[in-house]
């Protein structure tokens, strides 16, 4: 049994029934991430992901992961380019005191001074360690080149800079302008009746609100095209290259195809790209293509790391697939697998409460609907060849692609290669 409640204050609850397990995933999703940042304030969203586990008016930072671990219950949080999540998985009997302790982080962290600076460190460590890591950087920086002028651009860490700036005070007004119930969406997977389900987020969310305004958001417009090359370069022993293209919208109706052809190009180790570029001619240990899709916007990434004196070999034989695929199109056995491996990822992650929490709380979070499975299915047994070629084209535009080299000797002109000049 899968539902969406909406209750009267705007808050939605995507909940999904599974009594075949003794466990229930709470997350919850709030609509602020990088996209709702400007660049006064990038990385917030994140900082107040970290910030609320620091501390409450009745919780300090032990506290809170205490009690979660004295159920042998999980608690952690992430932060997207379009929202944040807050997340627990429990046996049934412990979901109300870890939607309690949810509630709590939600609608009352402290964000205390002294705890902020302890903090803000932290964040700095962690993007001194993404800055170190050169896939990381390497796609850091082709996202931040192809969503140029737009504020998907920005990294969901924010910069030092940025870092160093924040106060209290800018966590608690961005806190309360983004913290609204139309904002929010609490889902709930596993062993939880759904009046339970509903008298849970009543109790803890829904009546804690207290008349809060929610405030009308700017739509999330599309980026305009670019078509750049950055490097950078860094001390390493191989050349991290990745590119990037356009790609659909979350839930455009030509995501089932996109996504056929993503595993027929490059997702796995029977892709063309993984056979061709590693298999084949030996050129990489890592090559994969994938796609990331935002409101209005999507970017399909195809990433591989190589010796230097390989990397222009290389971009040579990604661009050769790529024109393959457009010259001859699919086989009826790679879609057939395809639509197998699909299916199949689809339906195995309905065993697990924090995948559905997961699944169906960012649908809800990006589209306002519940997320239909079945409906999910029959759109993949339904998709032809012709769509998949469709979504190819579409992906496969060389005047919008960009270009991310990382390495010890960056190739500038990496791009005109790939582009064929």
């Amino acid at each position: 049994m899968h539902k969406l409640h909406t209750f009267n204050s705007g808050l939605t609850l995507a909940y999904v029934f599974n009594p075949a397990v003794r466990s229930v995933a709470i997350g919850v999703f709030v609509g602020a991430g990088v996209v709702r940042e400007g660049a006064e304030n990038a990385g917030i969203s994140h900082f107040i992901e970290h910030m609320v586990f620091k501390g409450t008016s009745t919780r300090s930072s032990f506290d809170i992961v205490n009690e979660i671990d004295s159920l042998g219950a999980q608690i952690n949080a992430y932060t997207a380019k379009s929202y944040t999540c807050f997340h627990t998985v429990s046996l049934d009997v412990h979901a109300a005191k870890c939607a309690e302790v949810l509630s709590d982080l939600y609608f009352d962290p402290t964000f205390d001074p002294e705890e902020l600076k302890k903090e803000r460190q932290v964040v700095i460590e962690e993007i001194n360690e993404s800055e170190d890591t050169p896939d990381d950087l390497c796609i850091e920086r082709l996202l931040s080149a192809y969503f140029k002028g737009h504020p998907l651009e920005k990294p969901i860490l924010g910069s030092k800079k940025t870092l160093g700036a924040m106060t209290s005070e800018q966590l608690h007004a961005y806190r309360r302008q983004f913290y609204t119930p139309s904002n929010t969406v609490v889902a709930i997977a596993g062993n939880l009746s759904e009046a339970e389900a509903v008298a849970l987020t009543e109790t803890y969310f829904e009546s804690k609100f207290g008349g809060a305004d929610n405030v009308e958001l700017a739509p999330i417009l599309p980026a305009a095209a670019n078509s750049l090359s950055v490097t950078q370069k860094k001390d390493i022993e191989q050349t991290h290259l990745a590119f990037a293209f356009p790609y659909y919208p979350y839930d455009h109706p030509m995501t089932v195809a996109a996504q056929l052809m993503t595993l027929i190009f490059g997702m796995g180790m029977s892709s063309r790209l993984f056979q061709s570029v590693r298999e084949k001619l030996g050129l990489c240990y890592t090559v994969e293509g994938y796609p990331s899709a935002y409101e209005g916007n999507g970017a399909f990434v195809i990433y591989l790391a190589t010796s230097p004196s390989n990397a222009v070999k290389a971009a040579r034989a990604v661009r050769r697939e790529i024109d393959l695929l457009l010259e001859t199109g699919v086989t009826d056995d790679e879609l057939a697998k395809a639509k197998q491996q699909l299916k199949t990822s689809l339906v195995l992650g309905q065993e697990s409460t924090a995948s559905m929490m997961r699944t169906f709380g960012t649908y809800a979070m990006m589209t306002g609907k519940l997320y239909d499975l079945s409906g999910r299915i029959e759109e993949i047994d339904g998709a032809g060849s012709e769509e998949v070629m469709a979504a190819a084209r579409y992906v496969f535009d060389m005047s919008r692609v960009c270009a991310s080299t990382v390495s010890s000797a960056p190739d500038s002109k990496i791009l005109e290669i790939f582009k064929g000049r």
